[in-house]
């Protein structure tokens, strides 16, 4: 007895003890399920914490001027009226009193603090004081809180370090507070700043999620009864993978993996693979039943001829998604972990629960021993399947040169696909916050900007504040999509009536003399100074390919105008990083699908000792990747961090379906003898089961499709295609591979065998 039939009667002895284990790992999951952390697109999902560039941005920026910014967006007739300056200072010492809250600038303050310079009363004076103030008001100062006298905004600042639920509570303490400060009625608030835009993009990933995995399920049973209803409980897979998916959201909790919008797309991913495998063993245990072989030698005969098979796919599945942990995007590496380890728990589920439910159905409800079976009858999607590649393999030639030639043009065009990193396009347009957010930027101007980090001795040395003031002034001239460009050196020029002053004593009395607000934004100590390059709103108006170009020509400008000697200066910020994002996925996208390969042709190799067997896996994928880059290309897609795991999810995909094609053709070829033979028999009994975890697989996706973010929604779109065509290349490429290795393989054997026989004839 094998070891395969030794698990297979333990399984069915062992009822008991299965589903106790399962029961318990099955509580424990939901317990962990609870300790996932729902992630936007933050910088940590975006940038390795070891990596220089993450380095320079929350060391140096981050640390020493990084603040989040909530915004109340204020509209009105006049929003400089005195009634409503007194509401907004009352908002504004409110705001101050809350816990995070770091820095308060409003249109309010800037009246009050003018007024207590003059008179030393801090408070919103009459209505012509008032106007007399905001004609002498520095245009800096007033610009950024003010655009005209129907706009102004109140800028929240908190420190980058608050985790979700704080931020979430600042939210909901800055609209109790504007309730609280009773601004005249015909005043229009908004809520908006990053803050509340992360703030939207989770809830509505979470709300969207739920539904998106209810429809997936809904489109997964039409599949399983459309294509699957050859068997008795043709529904039981969906339950089976769906506890492997609770067991992985307990994996998840339990190692502190986030749920971001690109680890949420694993999960169709999972159930698709997933679903293949209770399939698998589900179609052979109604083959061995239907066949006349009693429940328990039919339960052991699945898990000895499926167990091995199923595991090997498995395993070669893994090695495809390994190649996502070399990513260099955190994000992409926790959707390639999420995907290792639920495999696992798919597998598992697959092997022990569902077998045990239908070993103890089939002992409950016996078939029928005379009558017909009700899924007795071999599929009659097999019998099609069966003439489509008896088809395909007599016109072999003309499939293999269509495949491979479209596959070497779309192998060549898929280094053409753009890549977008900018998370602005992977939401729905039409979220409220961003709706909210494009409108702040249409009044005061877009507010991307890159960051320029100057580190020295001494920040206040005269001549470093003159290079400073310079190198702004030349990006503005030379730059036209430079609006901006502010430093501590700008406000140290406007207070000294438009130049540096050379006396460093004087330098340091007007910095003290600055607003608490301006010196947390531009300067930190006496050593680090931060330059705020405001570029509108490039990153619509250029888009990715643009902004990159943007920030080489911008590096080129400091290198024309170095700046003075044991002077470090480096640029960051979040246009930086996606950026550095996009680069990352351009390139990696690449070597990750290579890397992929390598790792399944090594462990192909090392489990079958056979190049052939190897190649035959490793083919097929290599078409399918091409023809994928065709409609990329040619379909106007673009690479996002989702869609950049392509290559990864094709090659897992479709090697199970080769690997699983390959063991039953040569378990059938043992017993047929004949190549032609052994295909037909294979195509036949494995073919529905294929098909229907292809459908499933297929229906799962669709339902990504309906997704209101587009980086998941179109990232269903394209799997739809690479399992349509991993399918196709299954039952053409794949088929014809083979038939056409074991003619070449017997004539070879037939050709020594007949040098052998004249060696010996000569001897003799």
């Amino acid at each position: 007895m094998t070891g395969w039939q030794k698990l297979g009667v333990w399984i069915a002895n062992n009822p008991a003890i299965i589903i106790a284990a399962a029961l318990l790992l099955t509580i424990g999951s939901i317990h962990y399920a609870q300790k996932v952390e729902s992630q936007g697109m933050t910088t940590e999902s975006m940038v390795e914490k070891d990596s220089l560039l993450y380095q320079i941005f929350s060391h140096l920026y981050e640390e020493n001027f990084g603040t989040d910014t909530i915004v109340i967006l204020m509209e009105a007739d006049d929003v400089a009226q005195e009634e409503a300056l007194r509401a907004g200072l009352r908002l504004s010492d409110h705001i101050k009193q809350v816990h995070n809250v770091i820095s308060v600038q409003s249109l309010a303050d800037l009246v009050a603090d003018m007024e207590f310079k003059s008179r030393g009363i801090r408070e919103i004076p009459s209505q012509t004081r008032i106007d007399e103030i905001l004609s002498t008001a520095s245009p800096y100062q007033l610009s950024s809180v003010m655009a005209d006298r129907s706009h102004a905004r109140m800028i929240v600042g908190m420190p980058t370090t608050l985790n979700d639920a704080q931020r979430n509570e600042l939210l909901s303490e800055t609209d109790e507070a504007i309730k609280y400060a009773k601004f005249p009625p015909d005043y229009g608030m908004t809520i908006t700043g990053d803050p509340a835009f992360q703030a939207a993009i989770v809830e509505e990933m979470n709300k969207s999620n739920g539904k998106v995995f209810a429809l997936a399920a809904l489109l997964m049973v039409f599949a399983l009864l459309l294509v699957f209803r050859h068997v008795r409980w043709s529904l039981l897979p969906i339950p089976i993978v769906l506890l492997g998916i609770i067991w992985t959201f307990g994996a998840m909790g339990l190692l502190h993996i986030p749920m971001t919008m690109v680890s949420f797309a694993a999960f169709p991913v999972l159930i698709g693979i997933g679903i293949d495998y209770a399939i698998q063993f589900h179609n052979r245990m109604h083959e061995e039943s239907t066949g006349g072989l009693g429940p328990f030698d039919a339960a052991v005969n699945t898990v000895n001829n499926v167990a091995l098979p199923v595991i090997i796919a498995l395993l070669v599945t893994e090695a495809g998604f390994l190649s996502l942990l070399s990513s260099p995007v955190p994000m992409i590496k926790d959707f390639g972990r999420t995907c290792i380890i639920g495999l696992v728990m798919c597998y598992l589920s697959a092997l022990f629960v569902n077998m045990t439910v239908l070993y103890a159905a089939e002992k409950r409800w016996p078939r029928s021993k005379g009558g017909k079976d009700v899924g007795a009858d071999t599929s009659s999607i097999g019998s099609h399947l069966e003439k489509t590649a008896t088809i395909v393999v007599q016109r072999w030639r003309a499939v293999l040169v269509v495949a491979l030639a479209l596959g070497l043009i779309g192998n060549f065009t898929d280094t053409m696909v753009q890549v977008d990193a900018d998370q602005k396009n992977f939401i729905p347009q039409d979220l409220p916050p961003l709706v909210n957010l494009d409108h702040m930027k249409s009044i005061f101007g877009g507010t991307d900007s890159i960051k320029y980090i100057v580190q020295a001795e001494d920040i206040t040395n005269p001549e470093i504040l003159k290079w400073m003031d310079d190198f702004a002034g030349y990006m503005i001239r030379s730059r036209d999509s430079v609006v901006s460009a502010t430093s501590i050196a700008t406000y140290i020029k406007e207070a000294n009536g438009g130049e540096i002053p050379e006396d460093p004593d004087r330098v340091r009395l007007i910095v003290s003399a600055l607003p608490l607000a301006i010196q947390r934004t531009y300067l930190s100590g006496h050593n680090t100074a931060n330059i705020d390059v405001n570029i509108g709103n490039s990153q619509t108006t250029l888009g990715t390919e643009g902004i990159a170009r943007l920030v080489v020509e911008l590096e080129k400008d400091m290198a024309w105008m170095t700046p003075p000697p044991d002077v470090f200066v480096v640029d960051t910020g979040d246009i930086v990083l996606n950026n550095s994002v996009k680069s990352a996925l351009a390139e990696g996208r690449l070597e990750m699908t290579i890397l992929g390969l390598i790792f399944i042709f090594m462990l192909l190799l090392i489990i079958y000792r056979d190049m052939v067997k190897a190649l035959l896996v490793v083919l097929p994928m290599l078409v399918v990747i091409g023809w994928m880059g065709l409609v990329m290309y040619y379909g106007g897609l673009k690479y996002t961090p989702l869609t950049a795991t392509l290559g990864a999810l094709v090659l897992g995909v479709g090697s199970e379906y080769a690997i699983l094609m390959m063991e039953r053709f040569y378990e059938e070829l043992k017993n047929a003898g004949n190549p032609h033979e052994a295909m037909k028999i294979t195509v036949n009994r494995i073919g529905s089961a294929l098909l229907a975890s292809g459908m499933t697989v297929f229906c799962g996706f669709a339902a990504l499709v309906a997704s209101p973010f587009n980086i998941i929604s179109n990232f269903g779109l394209v799997t739809v295609l690479s399992v349509v065509f991993a399918l196709l290349t299954t039952f053409t490429v794949l088929v014809v591979l083979m038939i056409r290795a074991e003619i070449r393989r017997e004539a070879t054997t037939g050709a020594r065998r007949k040098r052998h026989n004249k060696r010996n004839s000569a001897v003799g």
